[in-house]
């Protein structure tokens, strides 16, 4: 029978179990450590389930036997074990990971732990030793390791607690271009340009993320030849079980393309910024040109139309048909040019006048506009709640009104009956009210609906629907001025139908 020792060294005080046998049922009980004693000359004098189940051999087996039996060659022909036992001997402890063997042959990562056993007497008696498999906790570290040494486009690498570099990875040699024989035991700074560094960069990066865990800026680096790049920078503090930091880990990425095509951006932003600023500007010079011109030409175009009308009522009997024909054609070109002046006008006004939104009652809105076409209400179908009432300008809405309606009357086939339905809707949320014009005219395109709201934008020709093509323009000025929306559903054949949205009074 293998001797027992007395291990005082692994044994609890005899208040807390009771005995030396139920301490042995512990031991016994353990299977993920192997623990068990050496003689003082390192034969194997007991064996726990545990060494059986890591090492593979049975308490007959291996008691008895040396424990460098465990140990791979080369460890035993320079001698290893014994130094391990001359090192607990001397300072009661000894502790490494190293490789293993299993009575197989196969080898595993062990944590071994050798202690010196004393008797009650002080006299050394042998030695406890504990060993735990960490194979697995291995692989997986080794893994990581192999990971991290072959990413290329990051640069991963650790820090001690003042900022000395520990590791290195293929993607910092690849990024900063330093070798980790050149780089390892260097301070980080290194990288750092000469201000940053004279600012204290590299020393507030550690105390942030020493203070609050995580550190992550975007800045110029410099590389070993002296160049530099934009970076995006990670320091993450580490720290034990116990909370005591032990160093850092750092992630460097080099993105100064990114930075580069960013800075190209921004500045084609710019450049775009100053475009449409100078293009606003000469819209606006444009704009009061011919509001002025525009409002010039009214009192020539007003003699034309009057000595035009003079000279058909007091000289008609006096020309033949042609020359009746082409008084008739210089009164309707003044006509058309009096309308279109009167348009170009209230387009420019839009954009110049203060417009000061009011409450408009959208039915009375809408009673107006047919006034000012001359159309009877009751040839239009007219679903609107008389209580609706929006935030507008009331003159302006009434015009955008009328351009709707018009729009709606003259755009349909010839010997076409036009059919006009006009309806109000609170829209989902309850904030806006929608005002909806249908008709059953020709019907526009899906690629001319945002078209036509700009200014001139014509389909057709003026013998076959007469217009200015400045109207639907001044709608969509209009209800922009007016914090409004505006929308078209058509399709060719089909009629159309334009809408409004305003925002309700009292809304928000």
């Amino acid at each position: 029978m293998a001797p027992r020792y007395s291990i005082t060294a692994l044994r609890p005080p005899e208040s807390a179990l009771g005995s030396d046998r139920v301490f042995r049922y512990l031991v016994e009980s353990v299977r993920d450590y192997a623990i068990f004693l050496l003689d003082p000359k390192g034969h194997v004098a007991t064996w726990n389930p545990g060494a059986e189940r890591i090492k593979q051999y049975t308490a007959g087996e291996i008691i008895g036997k040396h424990f460098s039996i465990f140990y791979p060659t080369a460890d035993r022909d320079n001698g290893k074990p014994e130094m391990e036992l001359t090192v607990a001997t001397q300072t009661g402890r000894f502790e490494d990971e190293g490789w293993r063997l299993r009575k197989d042959g196969t080898r595993f990562w062990a944590n071994v732990i050798i202690i010196r056993v004393n008797d009650e007497d002080g006299n050394q008696i042998g030695f406890g030793k504990i060993t735990r498999d960490l194979t697995d906790r291995r692989l997986a570290e080794q893994r990581l390791r192999l990971l991290i040494e072959s990413v290329e486009d990051y640069a991963i690498y650790s820090l001690d607690t003042n900022g000395n570099i520990t590791s290195w990875n293929l993607g910092a040699e690849r990024i900063k271009g330093y070798t980790a024989n050149e780089i390892i035991g260097r301070h980080f700074s290194q990288f750092y340009t000469r201000e940053d560094v004279a600012a204290g960069l590299p020393e507030h990066a550690l105390e942030i993320a020493s203070r609050e865990g995580h550190y992550e800026r975007e800045g110029w680096r410099v590389r070993k030849d002296g160049s530099k790049f934009w970076s995006n920078v990670v320091v993450t503090a580490i720290r034990d079980d116990e909370g005591s930091l032990v160093g850092f880990s750092k992630v460097t990425r080099d993105i100064t393309d990114r930075k580069n095509l960013i800075d190209q951006l921004n500045q084609h932003a710019r450049e775009l910024e100053l475009q449409i600023a100078e293009r606003e500007q000469t819209n606006l010079e444009l704009e009061a040109f011919s509001y002025s011109v525009s409002h010039d030409l009214r009192a020539p175009l007003r003699a034309i139309g009057g000595f035009s009308d003079a000279l058909k009522e007091d000289y008609a009997e006096k020309l033949d048909q042609t020359g009746i024909g082409y008084v008739n054609e210089i009164i309707a070109a003044a006509g058309r040019m009096n309308q279109l002046v009167q348009d170009l006008l209230d387009y420019s006004r839009l954009g110049r006048a203060a417009l000061g939104l009011q409450t408009v009652n959208v039915s009375q809105a809408v009673a107006k506009s047919l006034q000012q076409l001359g159309e009877d209400p009751a040839s239009i179908a007219i679903e609107i709640d008389t209580r609706y009432a929006v935030l507008a300008h009331e003159a302006t809405l009434v015009q955008v009104i009328s351009n709707l309606i018009s729009n709606a009357i003259k755009f349909h086939e010839k010997n076409a009956e036009p059919q006009v339905r006009i309806w109000g809707a609170v829209q989902p949320g309850g904030n806006t009210m929608r005002l909806s014009v249908r008709d059953n005219g020709i019907g526009i395109a899906a690629q001319h609906h945002e078209r036509i709201f700009q200014v001139f934008e014509r389909l057709h020709d003026r013998e076959s629907f007469p217009g200015t093509g400045i109207g639907l323009a001044i709608v969509k000025r209009a209800i922009h001025r007016m914090d409004g929306a505006y929308g078209l559903e058509s399709a060719v054949g089909q009629g159309s139908t334009f809408w409004i949205e305003l925002p309700l009074y009292g809304r928000k």
